[in-house]
């Protein structure tokens, strides 16, 4: 009797597979199935390999063996042609009886706990900030729940909480109660501001969550998988200082707290970026500043105008190599946070609308493009891997033929004085 060919092996059986969140599965030897699954979350990328078996004690596992070669080529690590995902789904069940047993007792604290831990020895660059935000949106609601516990109806009233909770403001060390401002929820971009902190704390929640379920720790991933994020969070009006403004900082701002605006301002680079920087990153010879590790990973050479390099030979005179370029009074390298109460005042006595430190990044990069930077240069100054975060906030500031035809053939018309007596 002829084998009946698997619905999996190729591109177009599978693209006639039912679209759903729910796997279809094949048997694909003793003890082990192979799944795929191309539901709604698939966002054009291709379906998704699963495999599953049972423990010797007979429990139930599942594990996300990588993206099915539907779009993309397969690269036979995070890529698997069906071959590929039948030999991965086979060796994995055979480790299965020296791998750790799925844990149901394990919680959100657990999973945050130990995806956090994994992620820092990786040389996750943003570990302060997703630290900070597990301690003040999830671990205080959801910490001590088991994950097993958990239920999309659950995580959905988290996530829509988050939007209407009072914002957290700095409160001293020594008060008594937590400073909090209440939300306008008749404001649309406050509003949006706290449903784009609750896609972000979202993110990092779902990433702790998918860190266990790979790694054996939790069964089933359906109630966190199936949480979407808000959609339209991501439009922001982008704030920026034009020259005059800049210098009216700069000339309010004092000691230290210039030097960190001044850079920040010359560079474009983000703080996290500004607060490594060391005496050995400044080359006076090439007049460039060295980011070791931008937030993408990648490394790159920053060139310094006249007055950048300025600065940094002024803040590197007499400092050994190691040492770091900004410093506050004591001394000490710049941390997140310590900057933000002198920062504010110096924006108050500059009549400058409230902006933080990282948009004075902004500010570099509009100058840039008004004066005809290409806005591949522009990304390539600050760091990003590409040019589409430049042609989002920058692309309308740039020379446009566009904008020039138009203003050149559109009716320009003029207005008669009024005669409408003012009361």
């Amino acid at each position: 009797m002829a084998r009946r060919a698997s619905a999996f092996k190729s591109r177009a059986s599978r693209a006639e597979l039912p679209s759903s969140d729910a796997p279809e599965w094949e048997l694909i030897g003793p003890g082990v199935r192979l799944g795929y699954r191309s539901g709604r979350g698939t966002r054009g990328q291709g379906g998704s390999w699963l495999a599953a078996s049972r423990t010797p004690e007979g429990k139930r596992v599942q594990l996300m063996l990588g993206r099915a070669d539907d779009v993309a080529t397969a690269d036979g690590s995070k890529i698997l042609t069906h071959e590929q995902a039948k030999d991965a789904a086979r060796a994995w069940v055979k480790s299965l009886r020296s791998a750790p047993d799925a844990q149901p007792a394990l919680t959100v604290n657990d999973a945050l706990d130990r995806y956090l831990e994994a992620r820092e020895a990786e040389g996750m660059k943003a570990i302060y900030d997703a630290k900070s935000r597990a301690r003040v949106h999830v671990r205080p609601k959801l910490g001590n729940l088991r994950v097993a516990d958990l239920t999309l109806d659950k995580l959905r009233r988290w996530r829509d909480a988050m939007v209407h909770a009072p914002k957290l403001l700095r409160t001293g060390k020594l008060a008594t109660k937590r400073n909090t401002r209440a939300v306008d929820v008749t404001d649309p971009e406050a509003l949006r501001r706290r449903r784009d902190t609750a896609n972000r704390t979202l993110t990092l929640l779902k990433a702790a969550l998918n860190w266990a379920y790979q790694h054996q720790l939790v069964e089933n991933d359906r109630a966190w998988r199936l949480l979407k994020p808000f959609r339209d969070t991501g439009s922001v009006r982008v704030r920026f200082l034009d020259a005059a403004e800049q210098q009216r900082l700069l000339n309010t701002s004092e000691g230290p707290l210039r030097d960190l605006v001044a850079a920040a301002l010359m560079t474009g680079a983000r703080f996290g970026e500004l607060s490594k920087l060391t005496v050995r990153d400044f080359d006076r010879t090439n007049g460039t500043v060295f980011v070791e590790r931008s937030k993408n990973g990648r490394a790159r050479h920053i060139p310094l105008t006249a007055g950048g390099v300025g600065l940094f030979e002024r803040l590197g005179t007499g400092r050994g190599p190691k040492s770091p370029l900004l410093v506050r009074e004591d001394g000490e390298a710049w941390k997140p946070a310590q900057y933000q109460r002198g920062f504010k005042e110096a924006l108050g006595r500059a009549k400058l609308e409230s902006i933080t430190l990282h948009e004075l990044r902004h500010s570099y990069a509009s100058a840039m493009v008004r004066n005809g930077a290409p806005l591949m240069v522009v990304a390539e100054a600050l760091g990003h891997s590409g040019t589409r975060m430049a042609e989002k906030h920058y692309a309308h500031l740039a020379p446009s033929y566009v904008a020039d035809t138009i203003r050149r053939t559109a009716p320009s018309l003029t207005l008669p004085p009024s005669t409408v007596a003012t009361l």
